[in-house]
């Protein structure tokens, strides 16, 4: 019966699991329910009617006994899940609690008070003292049984619910221990389902009383039992009206356990799904434009019975060339969405200069760029996550951004599976009832659709720059613990994980780090703390989203507390626009890049520093401080050739690409860009200079003219190296991660800034190996020189006028 959809009543008036006299091998057989009222008393004597009542009263006392431990235990789960609700880590939440647990308070409390007064009345008991009102008391309040049965299809689905979307509460409510049945560990549910199988028990057990009452019996006399049993038939009756007039549902009510928008591989070409976990099947619904109210309807395109679902998360497609959208198209199509904006932006400015309104072609720029944006929802995602049936008629491949979010299908499901139990999980699921019920359903399904597809024309545009993070305190927890934080941004609707702190152990874990979060197309923020257990794992301990809007964020840092169910994290945030950070690529056409002199370079983009230097050291910065051997590792030569070409033809497709590439390709373009300037950093005319300084073997004196030395270097060339050099100090800060220490990264950067121009070349000493091993032994040197002055905070642009400085 706990398996249909509503405790299947009508409510029969016989059964049950309370013991017949019959049942007792000592006594002799009943007649069958259907004549016992002709028979009752015909050949039994006074004393064997009282013996058998007094057997059914102790049958009572039994299973009250037994149904009381149930209510109690029932209540013991109730009161640990409850205790749960106001701290850092609830079970589930308050409102599930109160749909799971309705009137089981009642119905311990009524069935208690019931036991012991029945108890206490049959105590040294000879089977005469008058136990009726007992039974009257307990059917006078079967209305809490009304209430009760009203609510347990409720109960039912929330429980389910729950267990599929926490594994704790699946892994508390599945193996309950009663002390009375040993070896039986029953489910919530089964509790749960108890008394809807004791209100069923009630009448016969009256039954069995009053056809084994001995006349002279002062029960008889009360009417009770009989007052109790009128009562019972009664409260069965007006509930079994109400039930015959709701629907009859011949399997489990069907909802939504999990659902979302999603990118599926469909013919080798990416679609726009959603994806629908319903309790006993998975759908894939297409997106169809609705001229109703609602934005979107759905159609069914196939669906697997949660018995039949497999899914696995490859590293890799099966076969790589059936997903079409890999990076070269998501870069194109970031740089094409790149380059209409910052044509917008130069048609609004030159309007708003002239006081005009946009024109009929900056709206049409406008609908191309929503429409790239489109393209970037189907593009942009490129973690696999596969679904098949067991018998191999289906199988789907999914793209989703966000590990998190992959983990957490493959848990629903999982645990959906876990606790279903396999007689529901078998039955039929027929294609065109799912598709009737989700259009019935339709406004009813609380769909997440995610924040990009439900964006209106009224929205605020999508955010497009840099979010500065600076992670600071952790408070809230009871108890020491390795606590770290995971930021994820939305980027068209998708979250990818963008920043992951240090594992901090403490109980108000301070990290003070700092983060560049990059925006593109973004609108949410989501932030997931994990605790590092050493048996299970990460373990999500807390998370919250924020919507990144305008209307708060600023250019200055500012300090805010954000809600982690029930920890609090510290942070302070900034945003920096597309058009105030260093990465916007320089207006105008490409030109030669490599092998050009620095000074034309930034006059040609009129910045002080070439966007190829601030677009790497910002990608290093951003992801690759704690990689081992940052600077020292070779990378990709493919990857580096086709991103050279790319910042010489395309600056938009080689601001995406430079995000997608290996680090240390992102590391091999600047020092091939270094490499290739016809004239180094520290020129050529001061290289000998610099050299002979550094040769000097007077400390004092040392200092001094390196000092001189860099402040006769034209100003864009000591701004370029000062910009360099705050970037490596920034690296060796990272050095118990990336194991670069100063003395490293002056090796690597050495003889990329210091190097003797052409003419030098061309007057080569006679032993060539041992005047190279001295220039870079000095190279090194020399920057190690200005390194390790700026890691101690002196400054190294200074005016030098023959003091020690």
């Amino acid at each position: 019966m706990h398996e249909g959809n509503r405790p299947e009543l009508s409510l029969c008036l016989w059964g049950g699991v309370y013991r017949s006299p019959s049942d007792s091998p000592s006594a002799p057989p009943l007649p069958s329910p259907s004549r016992r009222e002709s028979s009752v008393g015909q050949g039994q004597s006074e004393s064997q009617r009282i013996s058998t009542y007094r057997r059914v009263v102790k049958n009572v006392l039994d299973s009250e006994t037994m149904y009381v431990e149930c209510l109690n235990v029932t209540t013991q789960y109730m009161k640990v899940l409850n205790a749960t609700i106001g701290t850092s880590r609830p079970v589930i939440s308050q409102d599930d609690f109160n749909s799971i647990f309705f009137k089981i308070p009642e119905l311990y409390k009524l069935h208690s008070d019931f036991l012991d007064g029945l108890r206490a009345a049959t105590t040294n008991w000879d089977g005469y003292a008058p136990i009726g009102p007992r039974f009257k008391q307990l059917a006078e309040n079967m209305g809490v049984y009304g209430a009760y049965l009203q609510n347990y299809q409720h109960a039912l689905e929330t429980v389910r619910r729950c267990s599929a979307n926490s594994a704790e509460f699946a892994e508390i409510t599945r193996c309950i221990k009663l002390r009375s049945l040993q070896g039986q560990t029953p489910s919530l549910e089964e509790l749960l389902h108890k008394p809807v199988a004791r209100v069923q028990q009630n009448a016969p057990v009256l039954h069995d009383l009053l056809k084994y009452l001995p006349p002279s019996h002062p029960d008889h006399r009360t009417m009770g039992l009989a007052h109790a049993l009128t009562m019972t038939q009664s409260f069965i009756s007006k509930y079994n009206v109400a039930a015959s007039n709701q629907p009859r549902a011949d399997r489990m009510q069907r909802h939504v356990v999990k659902n979302s928008f999603i990118v599926e591989l469909v013919d080798n070409h990416r679609k726009l799904r959603h994806l629908f976990l319903f309790n006993d099947v998975i759908v894939c619904a297409k997106y169809k434009a609705s001229g109703r109210g609602d934005k979107f309807t759905f159609e069914v395109k196939w669906l697997i019975p949660l018995a039949e679902i497999v899914c696995s998360c490859d590293d890799l497609p099966a076969d790589p060339r059936a997903d079409p959208a890999g990076n070269s198209s998501l870069v194109t199509l970031k740089s094409q969405a790149s380059t209409v904006r910052d044509q917008i932006r130069a048609q609004e400015r030159y309007y708003g200069l002239q006081g005009k309104r946009s024109d009929q072609k900056t709206e049409k720029q406008r609908k191309k760029l929503a429409e790239l944006e489109s393209q970037l929802v189907t593009a942009s995602p490129n973690l696999p996550f596969r679904v098949c049936s067991r018998n191999g008629k289906q199988n789907a491949l999914f793209f989703l951004s966000s590990d998190f979010d992959r983990t957490q299908w493959q848990e629903a499901i999982h645990v959906l599976q876990t606790n279903t139990p396999p007689s529901l999980q078998a039955q039929p699921v027929s294609f065109d009832e799912v598709q009737s019920w989700i259009t019935t359903c339709r406004k009813d399904l609380q769909t997440n659709m995610g924040s990009y597809l439900m964006r209106t024309g009224r929205d605020e545009s999508l955010l497009v720059g840099d979010l500065h993070i600076k992670v600071q305190q952790l408070s809230g927890l009871a108890e020491e613990a390795d606590m770290f934080i995971c930021f994820e941004i939305d980027s068209y609707g998708h979250f990818f994980r963008k920043a992951k702190t240090k594992p901090m152990r403490g109980i108000a874990p301070q990290w003070n780090e700092d983060f560049i979060l990059e925006l593109d197309g973004s609108h949410s923020l989501r932030i997931l703390c994990y605790e590092n257990c050493p048996r299970d794992g990460p373990v999500l301990r807390g998370r919250s989203r924020t919507e990144l809007s305008r209307t708060w964020l600023t250019t200055s840092m500012q300090e805010r507390t954000i809600s982690l169910e029930g920890l609090s994290l510290t942070v302070s945030v900034k945003y920096a626009s597309y058009e105030m950070t260093k990465r916007r690529p320089p207006a105008g056409k490409s030109n030669r890049l490599f092998g050009s002199k620095i000074q034309d370079v930034c006059r040609r983009e009129d910045r002080s520093v070439p966007f190829i230097i601030t677009s790497c050291l910002r990608e290093v910065e951003r992801r690759g401080t704690n990689e081992t051997g940052v600077y020292r590792v070779s990378g990709s030569a493919t990857d580096i050739n086709r991103l050279k070409k790319l910042y010489e033809t395309n600056i938009y497709e080689a601001e995406q690409l430079i995000k997608e590439v290996d680090i240390h390709s992102v590391t091999g373009l600047l020092k091939l860009y270094l490499r290739e300037l016809p004239e180094a950093l520290f020129t050529d005319g001061l290289y000998g200079m610099f050299f002979d300084a550094f040769s000097s073997p007077d400390l004092p004196l040392r200092r001094r003219r390196l000092l001189q030395l860099f402040s006769q270097l034209p100003q864009l060339n000591q701004s370029i190296i000062v910009y360099l050099i705050e970037h490596l100090i920034k690296v060796n800060k990272a050095e118990v991660f990336n194991k670069m220490s100063l003395h490293n990264l002056a090796t690597v950067f050495g003889p990329t800034l210091l190097r003797p121009g052409p003419q030098a070349d061309s007057a080569v000493q006679p032993d060539l190996l041992a005047a190279g091993t001295v220039d870079v032994m000095a190279q090194a040197g020399i920057l190690y020189f200005f390194l390790q002055r700026r890691s101690n905070g002196e400054p190294i642009q200074v005016v030098v006028d023959g003091a020690d400085s």
